[in-house]
């Protein structure tokens, strides 16, 4: 199926949703609603939860892939925020008028990590082991649309792996379905973000950050939000202190952290 079709399929499905089309809604009545990079399954309802009793005027966020999302922003779907895993994204859409000039800020440094099924953990120590027999299949995300498909193609790229591995890549539509492969067994390793690693029952082998661009993340408010001040109070709350510690326990860093060089195991 093309990209296209699949792109009609997904504004299909999102417009059938009860309360959202192809319009905005003129009033500022309603729930907030997000645009959430798949990376932040796991850390977003816990932002929401420390945002306190105003929390409850968000509708549950809508997860994907950072590039889907802001093609549905193109397309016109009704969200106030985006919280990308890039920053470019969200800049590209400032420039063509879709976001709150202004509004677009880094709130995020993420980071790889190397996902390992339980079956082969004993044979993968690195980045450099994912060519080994043992370890046939590795889920990445669409680096197209994603942009921890994008870091994980750089980084199998810098270190000269990604040609080799060509015919072990399974691909998937985010990264938080590239965990779900690992975790499934359907895959025997994934390129991941770190913030989605909680709870897994599964190895994590730390990725040497040089190997990849910086993942920066950003943030942006869609320029014709009816609730826009209330975009602007949840979007505050998650650049200052106490989202930053948040994101920070789940695996995230300031966006000016240094890069983290992590040498290959022997």
């Amino acid at each position: 199926m093309s990209r296209e079709a699949r792109w009609a399929i997904v504004l299909a499905t999102l417009w059938a949703v009860p309360g959202c089309s192809g319009s905005r809604e003129p009033t500022a009545d309603g729930p907030l609603r997000i645009a959430a990079a798949a990376d932040l399954r796991v850390v977003l309802p816990r932002l929401l939860t420390a945002y306190g009793d105003q929390g409850s005027a968000v509708a549950p966020p809508s997860f994907g892939a950072s590039g889907d999302l802001a093609e549905q922003i193109r397309g016109g779907a009704p969200f106030d925020v985006f919280l990308s895993a890039d920053l470019d994204r969200p800049k590209a859409l400032e420039a063509e008028g879709l976001m709150e000039p202004g509004s677009v800020a880094a709130y995020a440094r993420g980071s790889l990590v190397l996902l390992v099924h339980p079956d082969v953990a004993d044979a993968v120590a690195d980045i450099f082991d994912l060519t080994k027999p043992e370890v046939r299949k590795i889920a990445i995300a669409d680096p197209q649309a994603a942009p921890y498909g994008q870091a994980a193609r750089a980084a199998l790229g810098s270190a000269g792996l990604w040609d080799s591995l060509q015919a072990k890549i399974v691909p998937a539509g985010s990264v938080a379905k590239a965990v779900l492969h690992v975790e499934q067994g359907d895959a025997d390793a994934a390129l991941v973000s770190r913030s989605l690693i909680a709870g897994t029952k599964t190895t994590v082998v730390a990725i040497d950050q040089a190997l990849y661009p910086p993942r920066i993340q950003g943030l942006g408010i869609v320029a014709d939000s009816p609730r826009k001040d209330r975009a602007r109070d949840f979007t505050a709350f998650l650049l200052g202190g106490e989202g930053r510690r948040v994101l920070i326990e789940h695996g995230f860093e300031p966006p000016d952290s240094p890069t983290e060089r992590v040498p290959r195991v022997p």
